[in-house]
């Protein structure tokens, strides 16, 4: 982030309402649009190679150039407040011998950028509206600078302008102590630059000789320049985006170097950074930080799935109700769960246990089909009857889904009928169908009902075969996989073991492409590798 510096006697010239920008809607080339306010935050996710970061730049070329060539984004509807006038190009850009302003490369008069204004298109003004932060120059954006001096007109940056304001100095050292529990100094005396160090603030000793000794210490503490990338991808990041005055930032993939309690920290500031009329744009691939942003209760916040099928970007919006609803869940708020935004297929088990055989078994079989690079996340829910939270919260942002309950949940209509409805599964018939599987395993004094658990829908005969047959297509062409053999451990009767050692004996002992004993396990999971 750069601005410009101007110590004429228009800076202190009386303005009317300062020029700002905002965006008020954006519309998507697959149709989708969304409408936002001066203080939005979108949160772009999705996963690897689905659009993020493009979205990004076609947002900034899009404020440059309304017709500008985009790959993802088609149209951004802007709104333009106040108006431009002479004193506000003195403080941001320098000028020519015949007055004429320096702007990314383009020289224009004052009328030339007035009349910009007023057919609202910013060219190279956009610069003066716009942050745009990459991962490339986070490494070296906090690193020591060059001190402006005293030209009338000056490039400075985020390190300059904390080294003029103590207040901003300590903010932006208060939250990197929330990362890093150091300080981060500012060093005003380093010969012609301006330098960050880190470590324990030294106390200033009063007296004559105060700075000076204040100064010595600072010398001696480490510069941030020697530390590691995410110690300076974080400082460059609260550097850049709480001393920027842009009203709206571009901030891509914020957790870059970070390590996750960092990545959700970061992400719980900038959630917090409230700024009127400011908005805030950031892709990102890490749960951590939308974490974050969703510890911060800020009530402007939109979750973007992007989907990218046969080089179409599809984007679904999880609007901020829909976020308060599933954060005040304990499933959602402490679990992994949010990790799925960045998969392309989400697997939930039952239990851990269940993921980690079914995780081994897929990658197993993947392998083995000389299919690699599937990208599908497996989590559990602690049960089957919070199932349906999670199949409802990851289906809302269009997350592809596959559900596997033990065979028992066709005993329990009420949590079947939830789960189906959480897969949007409409059955016509399905009352009827259950009735015909109820009578016969509750016939002959429900013998039957007591095997299911074990033995699945191999218990079923004749009318009640058919009958779930018919249920288990539809339940499978919408993600819903239950399991045939009744329960994990059935896949293999012959380790006769809990759940927890009997995962443990087969992944340990059993050749998972080849064992006969786990032939029903295979085609069921190449079921859910072709869903």
């Amino acid at each position: 982030m750069k601005v410009f510096h101007y110590r004429g006697k228009e800076q202190q010239m009386n303005r009317i309402e300062s020029p700002s920008i905002h965006i008020k809607s954006i519309e998507f080339k697959d149709g989708t649009s969304l409408e936002l306010n001066p203080n939005s935050i979108v949160v772009f996710t999705g996963a690897n190679n689905c659009g993020k970061s493009q979205i990004l730049r076609d947002i900034e070329a899009l404020i440059k150039e309304r017709g500008a060539d985009t790959v993802v984004t088609s149209k951004l509807d802007l709104e333009f407040k106040g108006e431009l006038d002479q004193s506000y190009f003195h403080s941001k850009a320098s000028r020519d011998e015949e007055g004429r302003y320096f702007l990314s490369g383009r020289v224009a008069s004052y009328e030339e950028l007035k009349e910009d204004w007023g057919n609202r298109d910013l060219c190279n003004m956009h610069k003066m509206f716009v942050s745009r932060l990459d991962t490339e120059e986070r490494l070296t954006s906090s690193k020591t600078k060059k001190l402006y001096g005293g030209k009338s007109y000056e490039e400075i940056n985020s390190i300059n302008q904390v080294y003029g304001d103590n207040s901003l100095e300590n903010r932006i050292s208060e939250l990197f102590n929330e990362g890093f529990n150091q300080d981060l100094i500012v060093n005003r005396r380093y010969g012609g630059n301006v330098a960050l160090h880190v470590g324990t603030r030294p106390e200033w000793e009063g007296g004559r000789d105060g700075e000076s000794k204040y100064y010595a210490a600072v010398n001696d503490l480490p510069l941030l320049d020697t530390q590691g990338d995410g110690m300076r991808s974080f400082a460059s990041i609260i550097l850049d985006a709480f001393t920027s005055n842009f009203p709206i930032t571009l901030i891509d993939e914020p957790e870059a170097f970070l390590h996750p309690p960092q990545a959700r920290i970061i992400g719980k500031m900038l959630g917090e950074h409230k700024i009127k009329d400011h908005q805030l744009f950031i892709s990102t691939h890490s749960a951590e930080v939308i974490n974050g942003l969703l510890d911060s209760n800020n009530g402007n916040i939109n979750v973007i799935r992007i989907n990218r099928e046969a080089n179409i970007n599809h984007i679904f919006c999880l609007g901020n109700q829909e976020i308060k609803e599933l954060w005040s869940n304990p499933i959602f708020r402490y679990s992994n769960i949010f990790d799925g935004l960045f998969h392309k297929k989400v697997v939930v088990c039952e239990s851990d246990y269940d993921c980690l055989f079914y995780k081994a078994m897929f990658d197993a079989i993947s392998k083995n089909n000389h299919t690699p690079g599937l990208d599908v996340m497996f989590t559990h829910c602690g049960g089957k009857a919070r199932m349906k939270n999670v199949v409802s919260a990851l289906r809302a942002l269009k997350v592809p889904v596959v559900a596997i309950p033990d065979f028992d949940i066709i005993d329990n209509k009420n949590e079947l009928t939830q789960l189906c409805k959480a897969f949007t599964i409409t059955i016509p018939e399905l009352d009827e169908k259950l009735k015909i599987i109820y009578d016969f395993i509750n016939a002959d004094g429900g013998k039957v009902r007591k095997l299911i658990k074990d033995s699945g829908c191999h218990v079923l005969q004749g009318d009640a075969f058919r009958a779930y047959r018919d249920l288990e297509n539809i339940f499978m062409k919408e993600g819903l996989f239950i399991v045939p053999v009744g329960e994990l451990e059935s896949f293999n009767k012959l380790i006769n073991k809990d759940k927890k050692d009997w995962v443990y004996a087969v992944l340990e002992k059993e050749n998972l492409c080849e064992d006969e004993n786990l032939s029903e396990a295979r085609k069921f999971i190449q079921k859910i590798i072709e869903f």
